[in-house]
């Protein structure tokens, strides 16, 4: 089917090093750890693994997008993100190097493939992964050999690694990942990992330094270790070299300009590594700067400035701004360049400066955010001094990664629509800001709600204080069930750890890769659940007045307990453990219910994506999508970028819109051409044409009958309404998040 509407346009992630593995060499500086009281109290009162703000994070997407020039620098900072140092890395590398000269694809002899050469069991398993994601011509003998990997483009390579690296992290069964963190070298690093990950025994050459196995001879154990040390001395300490594509064109650096405070001055080396081709010259930085300096700089610099300019500046007005501050800004710095807003994270409330930074991006297409304050505010004390507020050496990675990453569009999709039914009993059942341990206070609406659920004999946990369902088991049950997320969950009417079998026996898909690694943030969306040991809680996305984008309680037997409210867990890590998030894939929290519902009555739905640009109203006619009934039409000039260049259910095509761009559709059509009515859509391939003078929108999707269709030269007519929901999006992020 094809339908045609014309457009004009943690614990506190505590455990981390509890120890910091305990024998760490002298000189070594860590983050101070919170006082062990505090620890106790967290511990007694359930909150597992703590994050002082909450995650702020702005309805993110993922991408198979890895960041680098070459496989070398995408394995390398693919690891890096996962936690490990430079000579840890540098371990992985010298493995891979090895093992097929860091080559995707290499076989040996069809027993052995993929970048650490897995075989037998491992090997089938992986590549079951592969086929699943649309790759299974790179099984083939063609890119067996070395130097195939240059015949693959980019955006399947990436793909692939992608895989294998996720696939590398859930294999952990001999716990090489926690042995991995312990090595302060590049040598032990890559034969921690030979053994106990390769396990390529009956070599020729000693393992010297990894005590439990020292003496025995292994495959390759001196060449590992010489490309480990290489890939350190390379890498290690100045970052990896980024072609940096960005927003208005900018092929590198030398088109961004930053003006910046006391954080940016101690960021300055992370950024210049980060930013190819950026000099010092274009960071223009202070100790205590605050805003209107920043823009009496922008002011002075005139002509001088980039396409690009990051103004990271709100830090020290903690005050707050307002938008006649905002407003001065992007006038000096003017609407032809590109803005980007760093959002603030400290010791200090910025949460309105925050809101006000969204506020803008969402209104004015030449604003971009960085989301500091949602990526550090992760695992703070890994990435920030004392202060809560400078960034360590990690951190001023992070900072130069989190604002690269704004500007280069793998992050910070803003605008978002939740399934607004969802968000309202969210807001009807939790308090939309966190309480310390002992609030016992329900809202309204949730008390409400679980004396109904009582009367009805359905689980709501245990009482605090004598007041029913203060247990984070409990509200997550009613909240799914009451929501339609899931009417029928938990019936087994048990705690956190019967409720995660029941997610598993009723087929919900797991988030993260793995159960032992740990989940991409990015791919989270409202709806999902967590679990740890003896812990639940649920996502709930970016709410307007709600403080987190996790709603949580805690049960306790001490009369500590929370009732329902914003959380601060920790997304990927509680109690030591790895957090496990599973979701149902019949809901889909973008759409609302009512929608549903209408595309079946054929009503318009009053409910519009918040944030989304009304592009105008339009003329909707339908046809046939099928490429054989077209004569070969439809589909021509589809991007190859996009489910390998075939059509799907959920693309779309134009001949205005950019690909990757997301739109939204209401129409009063009736029957089949009903079938657009309250989804979202993918631009993926180019417009047939015009009608009456307006560009097309040609809507694919499956029939069930041939009678169904309609021919050229088109169908059944109708009116709707087009929003243009996001940019830059993926196939495989707007199928997650979108719920194709």
């Amino acid at each position: 089917m094809k339908i045609r509407l014309n457009l004009h346009k943690t614990i506190l992630f505590f455990i981390i090093s509890v120890a910091f593995w305990m024998a760490a060499e002298p000189g070594v500086v860590f983050a101070t750890l919170p006082s062990e009281d505090i620890v106790d109290m967290y511990n007694k009162n359930g909150i597992y693994y703590y994050n002082p703000n909450g995650s702020d994070d702005l309805c993110n997407t993922s991408s198979t997008t890895l960041a680098g020039d070459n496989i070398t620098e995408k394995v390398w900072n693919y690891f890096i993100e996962q936690g490990f140092t430079d000579a840890q890395a540098a371990g992985l590398i010298g493995n891979g190097m090895a093992e097929t000269g860091m080559e995707p694809t290499r076989a040996s002899n069809g027993n052995y493939w993929g970048l650490f050469q897995w075989g037998m069991g491992r090997k089938d398993e992986l590549q079951a992964k592969v086929r699943e994601a649309g790759l299974e011509k790179y099984l083939s003998t063609e890119y067996w050999p070395a130097g195939a990997s240059e015949k693959i483009p980019e955006a399947d390579l990436d793909k692939l690694l992608k895989i294998e690296l996720d696939f590398t992290m859930s294999e952990n069964d001999l716990d090489w990942q926690n042995e991995l963190k312990k090595a302060t070298t590049p040598e032990l690093a890559a034969e921690i990992f030979l053994t106990l990950f390769e396990r390529a025994v009956n070599g020729e050459s000693e393992i010297l330094y990894y005590a439990p196995y020292v003496g025995r001879l292994y495959q390759g154990a001196k060449k590992r270790r010489d490309f480990a040390k290489e890939a350190y001395e390379k890498y290690a300490g100045h970052g990896v070299s980024y072609t940096g594509k960005v927003s208005g064109g900018a092929e590198d650096g030398r088109n961004v300009s930053f003006i910046g405070d006391s954080i940016t001055v101690g960021s300055e080396s992370a950024i210049l590594d980060k930013f190819t081709g950026l000099t010092s010259d274009n960071i223009n930085a202070r100790v205590g700067r605050a805003w209107a300096e920043g823009v009496n700089i922008a002011q002075n610099a005139g002509g001088t400035l980039k396409d690009i300019v990051v103004f990271a500046l709100g830090s020290n007005n903690t005050d707050g701004l307002t938008t006649a501050m905002i407003d001065q800004a992007i006038s000096t710095i003017g609407n032809n360049r590109t803005i980007v807003f760093v959002t603030n994270y400290g010791p200090y409330d910025y949460s309105a400066n925050n809101d006000l930074f969204k506020k803008y991006a969402k209104e004015n297409s030449n604003i971009i955010i960085a989301d500091w304050n949602a990526t550090v505010s992760q695992n703070p004390f890994l990435y920030l001094y004392d202060d809560q507020l400078h960034p360590n050496e990690a951190g001023t990675r992070l900072f130069a990664e989190t604002i690269y990453d704004a500007i280069n569009g793998n992050t910070n999709e803003v605008g978002c629509s939740v399934n607004g039914e969802f968000q309202a009993l969210v807001k009807g059942y939790a308090w939309p800001e966190y309480h310390a341990p002992g609030w016992h206070e329900r809202m309204p609406d949730y008390a409400a709600a679980v004396t109904q659920s009582i009367s009805e004999g359905r689980y709501v946990g245990g009482s605090v204080a004598g007041v029913p369902g203060i247990d984070c088991g409990g509200f997550v049950t009613v909240l799914v069930q009451n929501s339609g997320l899931a009417p029928d969950y938990n019936d087994y009417a048990g705690a956190t750890d019967t409720q995660e079998q029941w997610v598993k026996d009723h087929h919900w898909q797991l988030v993260n890769s793995s159960t032992s690694t740990k989940v991409d943030t990015s791919l989270l969306q409202p709806g999902d659940v967590a679990f740890s040991d003896g812990h639940t809680f649920i996502y709930v996305g970016e709410i307007p007045g709600f403080d987190s984008v996790i709603a949580s309680a805690s049960y306790s037997t001490s009369n500590a307990g929370r009732a329902p409210m914003a959380g601060k867990e920790d997304l990927t890590f509680g109690k030591g453990v790895v957090v496990r998030w599973y979701r149902n894939p019949d809901f889909n929290p973008y759409q609302n219910t009512s929608s549903l519902t209408n595309t079946v009555s054929g009503q318009v739905s009053n409910s519009a994506p918040s944030g989304a640009e009304l592009l105008s109203d339009h003329h909707v006619t339908f046809y046939s999508a099928l490429a054989e009934e077209n004569g070969g039409y439809a589909g021509r000039n589809a991007n190859s970028n996009y489910n390998n260049g075939y059509l799907a259910p959920g693309q779309a095509a134009s001949s205005y819109l950019p690909f990757g761009t997301v739109v939204y559709v209401q129409t009063q059509a009736t029957g089949e051409a009903s079938y657009a009515h309250g989804k979202y859509f993918l631009i993926t391939d180019r417009g047939a044409g015009k009608i009456d003078g307006d560009y097309d929108l040609d809507i694919f999707h499956d029939v069930t009958n041939a009678s169904e269709n309609n021919y050229p030269p088109y169908g059944s007519s109708s009116t709707a309404k087009i929003y243009k929901v996001a940019e830059g999006v993926s196939w495989e992020t707007f199928k997650a998040k979108y719920g194709w």
